[in-house]
Parts: C-alpha cells; structure tokens; sequence
C-alpha cells in the first residue's frame, strides 16, 4: 500500500461532543445568535457589485442576505466532511433530465441516442414539466434528492423492456418541441403529439414520485421546497429552518478598493502601462446572524418517508447537528481568492428555547465603542437575559484576549 507523508482527508464532523450539538437540550425551537469579524471583505453583492446594506437605527449597516446565508449552510453540510451521512444532500438545479442521461451512459451503457428520451421520460413521470426548448431541462428550478439522478436511471433500467414505445414517443415529442421552438410559425404548445407518458407502467410512474419523497433527505425537511407541480405532501414542504438577514452590528464601514493588473508581456521590452485598471468594493464590521430551527416542523416532514417514530428521531437529531455546526461555521464564500479564508464567530450562542426570538433589537443603536466586537458580545449577552432561553451553549472566541461576557444561567459557556 502506497503511503503518502501529506494526508488530506478532512478530519469526520464531531458527533454529540460538538460543542453546537444542543439534541439533549428540551424545547420545541434551536436558536443560533452569532457575532463575526469581517476584515475587507465583500460576502454578498447587488447587481452593482455593491455590499448589501440595510438602515437600521438611522444608520446605515453592513447586509448578508438570508438566501446567501442559507446557500452558505447548505454547501458547508455537502462537503467532505458530511461524506458520512449518505443519502442526506438536496440538489437545486434545472438540469434534472440531462443528469439522469449521463447517469444512464456512464453507469448502465445505454446508447446517447435513448438515454436522453429515456431521461426525460422518466422526468415527466415523476410529474415536473420539461423545457420544450431545451428538453435536457426542467421548466422550473426543481430541489430533489442528491441520489435522485441514480435511483431514476435504475427505474429506467428496471421498467427498459415495457418502454419501447413510450421512448419512441418522448423521441417524437422532443423532435416537435425543438422544431417548434426553431420557427417563428408556432409555438411548442401548438399540435403536440400525443403525451409519450401514455401506455408507462404505473409501478414506474409510482417508483418515479417515490424517488422525490422529501421526508428521505435531511436537507429539504430541513430547508423546504415548492415545487407547485407535485402534490402535497411532497411538492410543498415548508422550512423547519429559518434564516434571518445577517446586519452589522456597527456602522457600515465601506472601502473602494482601486487595484491594476500587470501585464507581464511587454512588447520589445517597452513598458506600455497597466494591463487593467479597476476596482472593487469591500467592507469591514460585526456582522449579527440569526437562525432558527423548529424542530416540530423537521419531524412532521421526516416522518413522510414512512420511517418508524425510532428512525425520524434519530434523523431529526442528526439533521440538527449538521444544521447548528453549519449555521454557525459557514459563511457565503465571496471571492475567497481576494478576501481571504473566512472568519470563525467571535461569539456563538446556541439555545433551545419556546419561541424564535432574535436579538436583533439589541443594536438598534449600532456599536460605536472600539473595538466593536467584544462590546456588540456584551450587548448580545445582556439581551439574551430577556429571550427565555432554556439551555445551550454560548461559544467565546474573544479576538483580544477579554473574559466572555456574562452570560444567562441556562448557557453553558466554552471555548471554540
């Protein structure tokens, strides 16, 4: 066995010792309030590659997104180290069809020429529409299961001696959809032929809307879904995790960074200038985060699948694991090449508690003391006394050496 002197597998996320692992603690809601550092970055942009920002308190404040936020958490519970939860990643794409094509050719052989209509066949079966124009697609974004690529290209393969026909068919469709969509004269909704799902095995169709069961997945019971063409329960399945707008806790500090770009050629060894002249935008502050998770809603979803009462709690309390060691870790990635690795929070506090309160009152007068960090922590700190909060941790990583500040009773204070 070749043996390497560089080892570069992540290290397992920690189990129940997690200093964020709050599943012991009673209460219908987990509660995550943070306060983080940000040092000249650019976390989440408009459409003019400005920071976001917010006016709270009369002052204007640094702004990250929810969607960007949660974006963030979902990406940090499909890395590596979650590979030891299989089957328990959401994809969010438009591009459904064309995955369980490639599925088809690279695991099962099948010839290009059938896996496309196969695929989109058996897309159609599991009741989303396909983009006549581009029948590798979806007409909508959809949010389905990571595995749900590799489970429809079984089924395919599993119904392949019944579905001559219907292919031949979807193949008929596909050819009028792209014609259509190539003349001016009419629309793919004109003439359509006859739907290619007429004459499918109904074991297939059904096999095929099973594959897109939510309550199999962690990621949507955790996150939601819409997707208005399939039924409920399972077309509609609403977040157990919500995700607020993040805002400085300080007054917006904004920089116009002016960079050039060096042209390393140049002709006969004449300097003729900059290759490029530009600039970009960055910001610097405490940023306050809050996250909720209603833990009623993330059973209710689980317990779709059909699994034993044993079996949805213990995915619940997995699910909750991921979801609080990634709420509190993750950050949108920004330009990580130009801004940096990411901060870890100054302060973290994960509570149970009977309501999903924020604590964002508490800097409706922004933070003018410097530094700004450990004053927003003994802010938040204060405020917490009033939330009712019932157990938890608050997690100290002051940037200055300072004690942590005084915390409610019910919070167990540690280290990062």
């Amino acid at each position: 066995m070749t043996t390497h002197a560089t080892d570069l597998s992540p290290r397992p996320l920690p189990g129940r010792a997690a200093p964020t692992d709050v599943t012991d603690s009673p209460g219908p809601f987990v509660v995550v309030h943070s306060l983080t550092s940000l040092v000249g970055m650019n976390l989440n942009m408009d459409m003019n590659h400005l920071p976001k920002t917010l006016r709270y308190g009369g002052t204007e404040r640094i702004r990250v997104s929810s969607q960007s936020l949660a974006r963030a958490a979902r990406e940090y519970m499909r890395t590596d180290r979650t590979q030891q939860h299989p089957g328990t990643h959401a994809l969010s794409t438009r591009s459904l069809p064309t995955a369980v094509a490639q599925q088809l050719e690279t695991a099962h052989d099948v010839d290009t020429a059938d896996a496309h209509p196969l695929a989109a066949l058996v897309v159609a079966a599991c009741g989303l529409s396909i983009n006549p124009s581009r029948p590798g697609q979806t007409k909508v974004m959809t949010y389905v299961p990571a595995n749900a690529p590799a489970q429809l290209a079984r089924i395919v393969m599993t119904h392949l001696g019944d579905l001559d026909g219907p292919r031949e068919a979807m193949e008929d469709t596909i050819a009028h959809w792209v014609a259509a969509s190539q003349t001016t004269a009419t629309s793919p909704a004109d003439g359509d032929p006859v739907s290619p799902l007429e004459g499918l095995p109904k074991s297939l169709i059904t096999a095929a809307k099973e594959a897109l069961a939510p309550g199999t997945v962690e990621e949507i019971a955790l996150f939601g879904r819409f997707l208005a063409e399939l039924p409920s329960p399972g077309g509609r399945i609403f977040s157990a995790a919500h995700i607020a707008h993040g805002f400085g806790a300080d007054p917006l500090n904004r920089l116009t960074d002016e960079f050039t770009a060096h042209d390393d050629y140049q002709e006969g060894g004449v300097f003729s200038g900059s290759g490029m002249l530009g600039l970009q935008y960055l910001v610097s502050g405490t940023l306050y985060r809050q996250a909720s998770l209603d833990r009623r809603q993330l059973r209710h979803t689980l317990a779709l699948s059909g699994r034993s009462e044993a079996e949805v709690e213990a995915r619940a309390q997995s699910a909750e694991r991921r979801w609080t060691q990634a709420i509190v870790r993750s950050l949108p990635t920004a330009r990580r090449s130009r801004h940096g690795s990411p901060p870890r929070p100054t302060l973290a506090v994960i509570a149970t508690s009977d309501e999903a309160l924020t604590a964002g009152p508490a800097f409706e007068e922004p933070i003018t003391s410097q530094p700004a960090g450990p004053h927003a922590a003994a802010r938040l700190a204060a405020y917490l006394h009033h939330l009712d909060l019932r157990q938890g941790a608050a997690l100290w990583m002051s940037p200055t050496g300072q004690a942590p500040p005084t915390f409610p009773d019910v919070l167990t204070v540690k280290g990062f």
